[in-house]
């Protein structure tokens, strides 16, 4: 019996930038639509804002 093949389903993330993501925060965008801009998951998009502000 073979072993299981186990394959990585994440996709590279992308750099973002923090403050093109507060920049579209201004213009009231909200996560889903932020993270269609970028091509990112919005639970990802939602951790970016976290750290920007715990930064700033």
């Amino acid at each position: 019996m073979s072993k299981k093949s186990y394959f990585k389903y994440d996709k590279d993330k992308k750099d973002v930038d923090l403050h093109e993501v507060h920049e579209l925060i201004e213009m009231g965008l909200n996560k889903e639509e932020i993270a269609k801009e970028f091509g990112i998951s919005t639970r990802y998009v939602k951790k970016v804002m976290q750290d920007y502000y715990d930064d700033y």
